[in-house]
């Protein structure tokens, strides 16, 4: 894979780059989880944060060249620029999980910048990187955006995804945070969508990521139903799980069918249980 991916990136790189990030690009979780019959949630995480970080060392030469190539191009207005910043986002990706130093002091710069999808590339490709760049990158780009909210649920999702020993603190210190709305249903997705996304947090095999989204769930239900009953539909595959993941996202299910629901909400999780 290496051999093939260094020659791919030699032919493709400058020519095509939108072609090149599309082929070597990994699948996501989502769909690496249909491949399982009985699916690891935590597993397929770190060994596709395995892989990326494997790629990103064996890889470092090829992809950091090819960042100096595309750096003009990253640039470029839409739709001229897009294969040139996809790519790039991907070999920051790559380069980040590799132990790569000076992407994450590179980071710091393009946060500061002006390109809204190279800051959230750049910040993605940190999220699993425990780093002080990491942190200082976050504070940038939270103040540089503050007075947007459409714009600030980038940074919520992001905070609420990073895989942090105290993630439901930090989850939950977003829910009360002043710029969070709690009546705007983006930016509610954008905190609960994220930490969702957080497999090592979400799927934790003691129980308390399923038990905290349940919680979550009872009291949004209260002052939006439409988008409670939205963000339920995470408990959706609890079947396919492995018996750990599975036992735990059925007890959360069944604390949520017991509690006070609103009718959207409960037939969303009635459904659920009988799949």
């Amino acid at each position: 894979l290496l051999e093939t991916f260094a020659d791919l990136i030699e032919i493709l790189g400058e020519k095509d780059p939108q072609s090149l990030s599309t082929l070597l690009e990994l699948p996501g979780l989502s769909e690496l989880e249909l491949s399982q019959e009985l699916i690891d949630p935590i597993g397929l995480y770190e060994a596709k944060l395995f892989l990326e970080s494997y790629f990103g060392g064996g890889l470092s030469k090829s992809l950091r060249t090819l960042l100096i190539t595309l750096n003009q191009a990253c640039a470029f207005c839409w739709p001229k620029g897009v294969g040139a910043r996809k790519m790039t986002s991907l070999a920051w990706r790559w380069l980040a999980a590799g132990g790569d130093i000076e992407v994450r002091r590179e980071a710091l710069g393009v946060v500061r910048g002006n390109s809204m999808t190279l800051s959230r590339a750049v910040l993605t490709a940190l999220k699993p990187v425990d780093c002080h760049e990491r942190q200082i990158a976050l504070s940038e780009f939270y103040n540089l955006w503050k007075e947007r909210p459409v714009i600030l649920d980038s940074w919520f999702s992001l905070e609420a995804s990073i895989p942090r020993v105290d993630g439901i603190k930090r989850v939950q210190e977003l829910l009360e945070h002043p710029r969070f709305d709690c009546m705007a249903p983006n930016a509610i997705r954008a905190v609960l969508g994220g930490f969702a996304s957080n497999a090592k947090l979400f799927h934790s095999i003691d129980g308390i990521g399923y038990r905290f989204m349940a919680e979550q769930i009872v009291e949004l239900d209260q002052r939006n139903p439409i988008t409670a009953s939205r963000m339920a539909k995470v408990f959706s595959r609890w079947r396919s799980y492995m018996p750990v993941n599975s036992e735990a996202m059925f007890k959360s299910l069944t604390k949520l069918s017991e509690s006070e629901l609103s009718p959207n909400t409960r037939e969303v999780i009635e459904s659920i249980l009988r799949k």
